[in-house]
């Protein structure tokens, strides 16, 4: 199987129907799973008001669509529907090549809902037109399997992706030695680069 456009946003009306603020959802996601946690593909800033520029940073060993790739493959244990998953696009993205208009929005921020397995994303920005004919795309801004039972978000503007799930894969995804994750509280701002 490979990424299928979907006709219309009802997959994600789930999302929508939960009332958060548009920039609440688009940086951290739905609310309602046991635990959270963030993924950071750079460190935290370790002051207010710091500014990434006045940072050096080590080059991590994965790059960010290998991290969230590892962070599938635990969560792929989490849930029932690993062959029916959900994926959203930013329109954002001037390098996107999508021959209709985005399916999926809210305020601030337009979407192309894909559909396709867990095992897909290995195909997500492929050079090879045939497994992925929709132009130089980054990472998902929405991973979520038709059971619901977890939701990676990633929005264009934070450095962390943050995963809501069941308690047992949030711990087995922060102490996972690949990837730099950390646990998360929906309730509290997560430090922000100026």
């Amino acid at each position: 199987m490979s990424f299928g456009l979907c006709k219309g946003s009802t997959a994600a009306s789930w999302m929508i129907e939960q009332g958060l603020p548009w920039q609440r959802l688009a940086g951290r996601g739905p609310l309602g799973y046991q635990k959270y946690a963030r993924v950071r593909f750079i460190p935290d800033p370790s002051q207010p008001g710091q500014r990434i520029n006045d940072v050096s940073f080590e080059q991590q060993e994965l790059r960010e669509n290998e991290q969230i790739g590892v962070v599938l493959d635990i969560l792929s244990r989490y849930t029932r529907t690993p062959d029916d998953c959900y994926f959203c696009m930013w329109a954002g993205w001037g390098s996107i090549a999508v021959d209709s208009p985005p399916n999926f929005a809210f305020p601030n921020r337009d979407y192309w809902m894909l559909h396709g397995t867990l095992a897909d994303y290995g195909d997500w920005n492929s050079d090879n037109p045939a497994r992925w004919p929709y132009g130089d795309a980054p990472d998902p801004a929405f991973i979520w399997p038709a059971d619901r039972a977890w939701c990676v978000t990633n929005d264009v503007d934070p450095h962390f992706a943050t995963i809501g799930a069941e308690s047992a894969a949030i711990e087995e995804i922060v102490t996972d030695q690949r990837i730099d994750a950390v646990l998360d509280n929906p309730e509290h701002e997560p430090p922000h680069w100026a």
